[in-house]
């Protein structure tokens, strides 16, 4: 979902725009003057170092029936995958990538730059008991015009499973749809789904739902992609398979997600 971008240095830095200008009209004949400047802001994202390392006795290499170093290999893709995953929406930024859980959060209707804006479910630990779905076009009107295009949900399969269940005020049509194309999480009010069960459980105080352009609001980053270094000279018996890698993450656009809280105000 986000932007992937690789770079040759240690850290990735970005001029963004947080404000533009106003116009004003000017009575004729008068004398006009200065009006609002747009503003910048720059956004820095660091990548920090990650390994996975297998250390393997040689008698286990000498005797597997299979390519066992090539399992390895596969092995370490998807530890990385998996680890890098949950840094995009939890991890603290501090030696690894910043979620977008992780950023200081702020009611919509107060949203300012730096902040990542939430909508309320309108219920202590659960969705709302009347009209739940309406809580949910708010996150999606929540997210501005521009962004919404490209934009989708993204929540864990528990909570997929619960908004899958919510039906029009007739209770008559599933406001979820299935759709090929979006895969199984198919789409919610027309935009498509995204299963990360990295994303919390509905409970209370959770952000158990997030919406937006992840495309244009976050940017992972990576230095350099996976290398080995195969020793088997300074564990005697033993081969370390050292797999690292480069890489962070973080929000570049903080107008482009909004969050869904489970709370009831």
């Amino acid at each position: 979902l986000a932007n992937v971008i690789t770079i040759g240095s240690a850290k990735y830095e970005k001029l963004v725009k947080t404000a533009g200008m106003s116009m004003r009209r000017v009575a004729e004949g008068a004398t006009g003057g200065e009006t609002t400047e747009p503003k910048f802001a720059k956004v820095a994202i660091e990548v920090f170092p990650a390994e996975v390392e297998p250390w393997i006795n040689n008698e286990t290499l000498e005797d597997a029936r299979i390519d066992l170093e090539s399992d390895l290999t596969n092995e370490a893709a998807i530890g990385f995958a998996e680890g890098a995953n949950a840094e995009y929406i939890t991890g603290n930024g501090v030696g690894k990538a910043r979620g977008i859980n992780a950023y200081t959060v702020i009611a919509n209707a107060s949203y300012a730059w730096g902040s990542v804006g939430y909508v309320v479910s309108g219920k202590t630990a659960a969705l709302a008991s009347v009209a739940p779905a309406d809580k949910i076009v708010n996150l999606q009107h929540a997210l501005k015009a521009q962004y919404r295009p490209g934009a989708a949900f993204l929540m864990n399969d528990a909570t997929l499973g619960t908004v899958r269940q919510i039906k029009d005020a007739s209770g008559s049509y599933y406001l979820w749809n299935p759709d090929a194309l979006a895969g199984f999480g198919g789409r919610l009010l027309g935009s498509p789904v995204t299963i990360d069960d990295n994303m919390p459980d509905i409970g209370a105080g959770a952000y158990a739902i997030a919406f937006g352009n992840f495309k244009r609001g976050y940017t992972i980053v990576n230095r350099t992609g996976t290398t080995l270094i195969r020793d088997n000279i300074t564990a005697k018996g033993t081969t370390k398979f050292n797999f690292r890698r480069r890489f962070g993450g973080g929000i570049v656009n903080y107008e482009a997600i909004k969050l869904f809280k489970v709370a009831p105000s």
